[in-house]
């Protein structure tokens, strides 16, 4: 019963100093108190679904159509062991020599790698070397990351403008830009 009492006191006089404390006000200097500073959270990043692989690459400028050129490519990943298939694949203008359309590496020996891809412009304009990484860990899920490296040969800029322009633009009446394209249209 005593054990009751005190604890009803203890509660008691919380409260009341609980109240007595929000009761009081101290008056506030408004020519002292500074703006409160507003502190932004860092950028979102998201990371993308697939494969701990992330490419780097060393292309030499100033290359022209008809040569023979290089690509040196640097792939990190992050696993301790499997194996890391990278396929290179290209499309017409650009064409990889000898048998280096793809490369394996065991994740076990480092988790850099590198690889020095040899390829034959063929036209000017811009290419892509298209890179697909597909990783294989050991008691893991097999996982893949895709990469390509934009290849400029040549004057670019000039093919890159030719083929623009023959994509015939109409401006809309309501002043937007649209490519017109003809159709046939069949009721029945």
């Amino acid at each position: 019963m005593r054990y009751e009492a005190i604890k009803i006191g203890l509660s008691a006089f919380a409260v009341t100093l609980g109240l007595s404390a929000c009761t009081q006000t101290a008056p506030i200097d408004q020519t002292t108190q500074a703006e409160p500073k507003v502190t932004l959270a860092p950028p979102i990043s998201t990371v993308k679904p697939g494969a701990s692989v992330t490419f780097s690459q060393d292309l030499p400028g100033g290359l022209s159509a008809g040569n023979t050129s290089a690509v040196n490519v640097v792939v990190n990943e992050g696993y301790p062991s499997g194996t890391l298939t990278i396929v290179a694949t290209t499309k017409p203008g650009l064409t990889l020599l000898g048998d280096e359309s793809s490369i394996q590496f065991d994740m076990a020996d480092g988790t850099t790698h590198a690889w020095e891809i040899d390829f034959f412009a063929e036209v000017d304009g811009v290419h892509y070397l298209n890179l697909m990484a597909t990783v294989e860990p050991k008691n893991g899920l097999t996982e893949q990351r895709a990469h390509a490296i934009r290849i400029e040969v040549g004057d670019w800029k000039t093919v890159e403008d030719a083929r623009k322009a023959a994509k015939p633009m109409q401006e809309q009446a309501d002043g937007e830009m649209a490519i017109i394209l003809e159709a046939e249209e069949t009721i029945e």
